[in-house]
C-alpha cells in the first residue's frame, strides 16, 4: 500500500514551529498542523494557527505517545494515531540531527 507524507514548515517569528502536513494514503489525501516546542522539545497536533486541538503529543525526550486535553466524542483528530506517531518520529529525528527545526520533509514508502 502506497504511503507519503510532507512536512512543510510555515514560517513564524518565534517557537513553537508550526508546520503543514500533507499524508498520502490508499483511503485519500489527509492534511494537518503540528507544532515543534523546542524546550522540553515535543510534538503537538495543532489547528492551523497552532493552537493545541486536544489530541496527540510526543516527546524527544521519552519517546512516548500522549493524549493530552479533553477532546469531546464528536470531535475526531485530523490524524490517525499511527499517522501522527509516524510524522511526529520524523519531525523529532531530523530536529535532533539537524539540530535545528527543518524547512521540510517528503518521505515515500511503496
Amino acid at each position: 500500500m502506497p504511503y507519503s507524507f510532507l512536512l512543510k514548515m510555515i514560517p513564524t517569528a518565534t517557537p513553537p514551529y508550526l508546520y503543514r502536513a500533507t499524508v498520502h494514503t490508499a483511503d485519500g489525501t489527509h492534511e494537518a498542523y503540528l507544532a515543534l516546542h523546542p524546550a522540553p522539545v515535543t510534538v503537538h497536533l495543532t489547528d492551523p494557527r497552532g493552537n493545541p486541538t486536544g489530541g496527540l503529543s510526543v516527546s524527544l525526550a521519552n519517546g512516548t505517545l500522549e493524549r493530552t486535553g479533553a477532546e469531546s466524542p464528536e470531535t475526531r483528530p485530523s490524524l490517525s494515531t499511527e499517522d501522527f506517531r509516524t510524522l511526529a518520529a520524523h519531525l523529532l529525528t531530523q530536529y535532533r540531527k539537524q539540530r535545528r527545526p527543518p524547512e521540510e520533509i517528503r518521505r515515500v514508502f511503496a
